[in-house]
């Protein structure tokens, strides 16, 4: 049964208030403090009230705030949950953030955090909502408004994240789908198992089926897996429902699809490595796992950052992970709908990101939402520098028809059609240019003419605009959120989270971004100490200055 956490008042006989002063103070200048103050209040435990029980009669479940911030605590310090619950009952400062110094038992054990996993886990399955993501991104929200930062401005960038299962060979692959199927077979019913497939069972048949076949033999190797695939194929579909809707046969279903198709003679006959999809199975172990041929090949997931910042500090306030298949054009789309929901009408955002995110048609659909995309580059090839950008052709906006050329011509004949600009300019006039030479414009036989796409000359007038020292200057601003990916790899172990699927990586991928979040809020903090302390100083520095000034004319008076 769901309960709110009521129990957070400290007592008379609370283990701190019990300490000295001095070790009062320790505690309240220490992390523990920022996080008991500033996180633990503002987590919504009425949000997570859907995966319990609506039965008063069911136990209570342990209080939401506190698992939510221990899991956060859990990435600040990179522990295992072993290590995050010795620490919760023998470090006092873990208590003292989660306001549990007065409990006689500490209200949490391993298995509550597996639990609380796996609950959030399913009800994403079941209704696509991911709570983590929702709550994740609301304290970001409060941590971004107690820094004073405004929503005008954001940057976005992406990562790839490994996944933690081993990359396979098409052989390994085959033949450990094969075996894993075999294995449920002999524990649910030996017979099924075809003779030849019956030497998976010996020990010591992987090596010598995989790593001890030298590489003319490996083809062949492939084949004979593929057919031992196929008969267990033919066994399982005709057996009963408990075989056919195993995991593991689904797994031997796709891996066929992805890895082989059936010759003439009705044999399976492995695919050729470039008909095979980017979306096939990498690994039976993470079967949400997928590949792109970027920075050398990634077997995993991508992740895309939205940070929101100003002059001084900046937090995550947007996230996601999505198959590493994803690109960063669908990113921006998801990017432009997130913020578009949480903005007010009137507000206008702009949203600093790398070529891969822009688009021209996506631009303008923005911009009728109040956000700006501004790219700090431009996918594709960069026009020569020898020609004149079609940018340079006036344009009458109403009519949408090009009336002057860049020396100031004005056309014979000028038409959009298509979404294409035409203008049909004077010869004699052409060749009297001092920039003919450099001109777009192409010689006919009645007049010079120029065809150029809307898109094109929109390109070009966003190359021009790119050019600008105010907008270098903004676009300059991306280069925090750059170095995220390197945080989050280092710091936060994000490519050897050891769990694999997809759902609880992202689940792992959001306690990460809170960590990062908090840590910036605990430096923003510090530093405000720092501030405050000085002028503190400062101020007693300048009473005492003045009393002994004070003090040395009346002296003198003397």
């Amino acid at each position: 049964m769901f309960c709110k956490n009521s129990a957070q008042q400290t007592t008379f006989l609370d283990p701190v208030a019990q300490m000295p002063k001095y070790l009062q103070d320790i505690l309240k200048k220490s992390w523990a403090q920022a996080l008991r103050d500033y996180v633990f209040p503002q987590i919504n435990e009425e949000r997570f009230s859907v995966i319990y029980s609506n039965d008063h009669a069911s136990r209570p479940n342990t209080p939401i705030n506190i698992i939510i911030a221990l899991l956060m605590i859990k990435e600040i310090f990179q522990q295992t949950d072993e290590e995050l619950i010795g620490s919760l009952h023998f470090d006092i400062r873990y208590q003292y953030a989660l306001h549990t110094t007065n409990y006689e038992k500490q209200p949490v054990s391993i298995n509550t955090l597996t639990n609380f996993r796996n609950r959030v886990i399913e009800y994403e399955q079941s209704s696509g909502i991911d709570l983590i993501k929702i709550e994740i991104e609301a304290l970001a929200d409060v941590t971004a408004k107690f820094l004073r930062i405004d929503n005008n401005k954001v940057r976005v960038d992406s990562l790839m994240v490994s996944s933690s299962c081993k990359k396979l060979s098409r052989l390994e692959l085959v033949y450990s789908v094969n075996y894993r199927l075999i294995k449920d077979l002999n524990d649910y019913n030996k017979s099924l198992i075809p003779q030849e497939c019956m030497a998976y069972l010996e020990k010591g048949n992987k090596n010598e089926t995989i790593y001890r076949t030298q590489d003319l033999n490996a083809t062949s190797k492939l084949l004979t897996l593929l057919k031992h695939s196929g008969m267990l194929y033919e066994v399982c579909s005709n057996a009963d429902i408990v075989i056919t809707s195993s995991e593991n046969y689904q797994l031997l279903v796709r891996m066929l699809e992805n890895q082989a198709i059936i010759d003439e003679n009705n044999n399976l006959k492995p695919k050729a490595g470039k008909e095979i999809s980017s979306t096939s199975l990498q690994n039976p172990t993470d079967p949400d796992a997928t590949y792109r041929q970027k920075y050398g090949g990634n077997t995993g997931y991508v992740a895309n950052i939205v940070e929101t910042f100003n002059d001084d500090t900046s937090v995550i306030t947007n996230y996601d992970l999505k198959p590493n298949i994803y690109s960063d054009s669908r990113f921006s789309d998801d990017v432009i709908k997130a913020i578009s929901e949480k903005k007010e009408a009137d507000e206008k955002i702009q949203v600093i990101t790398d070529g891969a995110y822009y688009e021209q048609e996506k631009a303008e659909e923005a911009l009728k939402k109040n956000i700006e995309l501004i790219p700090g580059e431009l996918v594709g090839r960069k026009p020569s520098t020898d020609k004149i950008g079609y940018d340079k052709f006036s344009v009458d906006k109403e009519k949408n028809i090009i009336i002057s050329c860049p020396n100031g011509s004005e056309p014979e004949e000028s038409y959009n059609s298509s979404k294409s600009y035409t203008a049909r300019f004077n010869k004699d006039t052409c060749e009297k240019c001092t920039d003919k030479d450099r001109c777009p414009i192409k010689s006919q036989k009645k007049f010079n003419t120029i065809n150029v796409s809307e898109k094109r000359r929109n390109t070009d007038l966003q190359r021009e605009k790119m050019s600008q020292s105010e907008y270098i200057k903004i676009t300059n601003q991306r280069a925090g959120v750059e170095g995220i990916p390197s945080v989050l790899r280092r710091r936060y172990k994000i490519d050897n989270m050891p769990i694999r699927g997809f759902l609880r990586s992202k689940l792992w991928v959001g306690f990460k971004i809170a960590a990062y979040n908090f840590k910036k809020l605990l430096v923003k903090l510090l530093e405000i100490s720092a501030v405050a302390l000085v002028k503190f100083f400062i101020v007693i520095f300048v009473q005492f200055y003045s009393i002994l000034k004070f003090n040395k004319s009346e002296f003198k008076i003397a």
